[in-house]
């Protein structure tokens, strides 16, 4: 028996295929397509802190950006990212940090009196500074200050000078009264207002003093324990940083003292691969060796610069530039030779106090990370030296470089006194704010940190958060009547009109990151999603299709959850949210079922209150419920025109300040209401003034400037028609002066018709 068979299936065919991934390459210098080693696993090595001071907003646009970055791949994406980060706590940054601050501590904490001897100590700081920093010869205090004249074009030699400058002034101020109390023999020693004195000279002059002691001293500086102690503090304050910036911790942290064994058979595998050689202690790269051959590269990132020879000793440090032995210029150091005043581990060589070498991911990673401004030599050599350790051609697929950051038009410098750590930072913005506004700039771009861009990133924070409330509002609202139907069709015209327009942004925002993750079209697409929704609402009134609404708030709320822009975590919920401290309880939840229960009251008290005419203290009492009672509560309720409010919670203070603007825009609308009546009354009241003459007098009574009779002969109304001297006025004349003549007429009138008001008890004054 034949059987009825099913029609044939026909395959669908894509519309608009989804494009792939793309991201911006350093290695390549443009946006290539972004292939994974292993499908949806994805490796990433990420330079963290050298811990040796605060982390600045140039920091936080680096660990925003790579966090952002990181977020979108794995969140919008679904890569499974496994995320490696290295803090550099052994380099010659913290070193000299470290030793100088031991140094002033100390003398610091043996100084308990302003004296000469102190004072000298300062003259010889200043001058050392004059010769070592501003290039003064003779490292005289006149040369220095007129070097520092002619330093605008070196932001570092800025620095240099400017202290000096400062610091000199200070300097002279201070050597003046010690030697006024060394005149007046003044006992000095164990001398509270002495001691505070040379604390305070101390302190002022930190900077140059800290630099001298360390040449002067540093090297018996033997403790490893000072090292240490400084750079645990500086990595736990950058990581309170980061949290307070809603920076997702890393997968894998690694510092480099944790690793110095595995350091020491990393640097003799590349000297056994001929890559690196050692002199007297310190071990080399050997660049030209491993730029001849045929599969390996040099510099990859920035080939311009491996002949630079600035930027070659700058990569190599303060310490590391006083080494000797390199074959060549370009090579560099993976193990430096310790000398005295520095930490020091053991090795083949000898004991290392610098160390430039770390191996975590293997042979092949997908991504590293880091700012740009460490392209080379740091980034580069790492590429190097990787590559000869593993005899691969290319040990990272992409780098990824975030893009420098300036002030205001500026390179960031303490010398320019623009220098802002994220701390400060955070005094002045939400750290939403800020993410919001690095999110703005596209990550591999400069970008300029300036208040026209952070007021840009808290209007945008302000539009959303309102849209988010009134949305919430409406879904709340809805819950009520749910499974109800009022007979009213909601899904027409305007309704599949922003359904579409929801389905195009999808689309534009899925494009734009997959455009190098291009986040400020994605934003600008989010912007305009919300702009159109916000337009319907409007449009629409009490007749919101409430479902299609969520849907759209849903999506925006996803969208900035991937940015990290939201506090919650959770798939359904809707808006910022709240971090878990603040969240003990969904108030939502708890609180909503009363709320809507006290607003329907004053709903019907409202009704009732239009109704009946007598009960217009009803509306009062609803009022003060709205503006002060549920205010407090941090309530909002939007009356609307089918007599219905709108419950939402809105922050207290948000609504406080809101109300007390209102109060103030209506004390201002009386003032200026009074002020005119007042002005009214007071016209009234002068032309009640001049209505006392009566038309017939007017004329009589005129007299010119020098108290002369103007007119000798008037009719029998009192209008004049002749002047002074017996002539008779022209009739043009005679007619102005009548006109006016009947004005006043007028005004007499009125005047007697006040008069008579008055006396009869009818009239309170002169505005009646």
């Amino acid at each position: 028996m034949a059987t009825k068979q099913q029609p044939k299936w026909h395959k669908p065919v894509t519309v608009n295929p989804p494009p792939t991934i793309k991201i911006y390459n350093s290695l390549t210098k443009s946006k290539i397509d972004f292939i994974p080693i292993k499908g949806k696993q994805i490796t990433w090595y990420s330079c963290g802190p050298t811990v040796y001071d605060a982390s600045h907003v140039g920091h936080a646009r680096n660990y925003v950006t790579i966090d952002y970055l990181r977020r979108i791949l794995s969140d919008y994406f679904n890569y499974d990212v496994l995320f490696v980060m290295n803090v550099t706590d052994i380099d010659d940054k913290i070193i000299l940090r470290a030793r100088q601050n031991h140094l002033f501590n100390q003398l610091k904490s043996d100084t308990n009196a302003l004296t000469r001897d102190l004072i000298d100590k300062v003259q010889v700081a200043l001058k050392n500074h004059a010769r070592t920093k501003l290039g003064v010869a003779d490292g005289s205090l006149g040369g220095a200050m007129a070097a520092s004249a002619a330093s605008e074009g070196d932001p570092k030699y800025l620095m240099y000078a400017n202290a000096f400058v400062a610091l000199v002034i200070i300097w002279v101020i201070q050597r003046d009264s010690v030697g006024a109390i060394v005149d007046a023999q003044v006992a000095l020693e164990d001398n509270d207002i002495s001691r505070e004195m040379a604390h305070k000279l101390l302190d002022s002059t930190q900077f140059i003093l800290s630099s001298w002691l360390d040449e002067e001293k540093g090297s018996a500086i033997s403790d490893p324990k000072i090292f240490r102690e400084l750079a645990a503090y500086w990595e736990q304050d950058f990581m309170e940083d980061m949290t307070a910036l809603n920076v997702r911790p890393c997968d894998i942290l690694t510092r480099v003292s944790e690793y110095v064994p595995e350091i020491v058979e990393y640097v003799q595998k590349i000297v056994d691969n001929g890559y690196a050689y050692e002199v007297e202690g310190s071990v080399y790269f050997d660049t030209v060796a491993f730029d001849g051959h045929k599969n390996h590269h040099y510099a990859k990132l920035e080939p311009w610069s491996a002949g630079n020879t600035g930027l070659i000793n700058e990569g190599e440090g303060t310490l590391g530039s006083k080494l000797t032995g390199k074959k060549t210029n370009s090579d560099f150091a993976l193990w430096k030779k310790s000398k005295p005043g520095e930490p020091a581990w053991d090795s083949p060589w000898g004991p290392a106090g610098i160390l430039n070498a770390l191996e975590i991911l293997g042979e092949n990673m997908d991504i590293h990370s880091g700012g740009i401004d460490l392209a080379f030599p740091h980034h580069d050599n790492e590429l190097a030296q990787s590559e000869a350790y593993h005899g691969c051609p290319q040990w990272v697929n992409y780098f990824v470089h975030a893009g420098h950051l300036e002030v205001e038009g500026q390179k960031m410098s303490k010398s320019l006194k623009n220098f802002i750590t994220i701390k400060e930072a955070l005094k002045k913005y939400t750290p939403r704010q800020l993410r919001l506004c690095f999110l703005l700039h596209q990550w591999n771009s400069k970008f300029d940190f300036k208040d026209s861009s952070m007021n840009e990133a808290k209007n945008i924070e302000t539009i959303l958060n309102n849209f988010f409330v009134n949305a919430k509002a409406l879904i709340n609202e809805n819950k009520l009547t749910e499974f109800k139907s009022d007979g009213i069709h909601r899904f027409k015209d305007s309704e599949q009109k922003i359904i579409k327009l929801l389905q195009e942004k999808q689309e534009a925002v899925h494009n734009a990151l997959c455009d190098s993750i291009n986040t400020p079209t994605a934003l600008a697409e989010i912007m305009d999603l919300v702009s159109k929704t916000n337009i319907y609402l409007s449009a629409k009134r009490g007749y919101t299709n409430v479902n299609v609404i969520e849907k759209i708030a849903k999506y925006v709320t996803k969208i900035l959850r991937v940015f990290g822009l939201c506090e919650n975590t959770a798939d359904e919920a809707i808006g910022f949210g709240v971090s878990e401290q603040q969240a003990v309880a969904n108030t939502e939840d708890i609180v909503m079922p009363y709320l809507r229960v006290l607003s329907s009251f004053r709903d019907n008290v409202r009704e009732l209150a239009r109704q009946e005419r007598a009960h217009l203290e009803f509306l009062t009492l609803s009022d003060k419920l709205r503006d002060i009672d549920l205010v407090e509560l941090g309530v909002s309720l939007d009356d609307r025109e089918d007599g219905k409010a709108l419950v939402k919670l809105v922050d207290k203070e948000e609504l406080i300040k809101a109300r007390e603007a209102k109060a103030q825009a209506q004390l201002e609308k009386v003032a200026r209401k009074e002020a005119l009546a007042k002005a009214k009354e007071e016209e009234k009241k002068a032309k009640l003034e001049k209505g006392k003459i009566p038309a017939e007098e007017m004329f009589k009574l005129a007299r010119g400037e020098n108290d002369e009779i103007i007119y000798s002969l008037f009719d029998e109304q009192g209008i004049p028609t002749h002047d002074a001297q017996g002539q008779e006025l022209a009739k043009s004349r005679v007619k102005k002066i009548k006109k006016e003549w009947e004005t006043q007429q007028k005004l007499h009138s009125e005047y007697l018709e006040w008069v008579k008001q008055q006396e009869s008890g009818e009239g309170g004054s002169l505005t009646n």
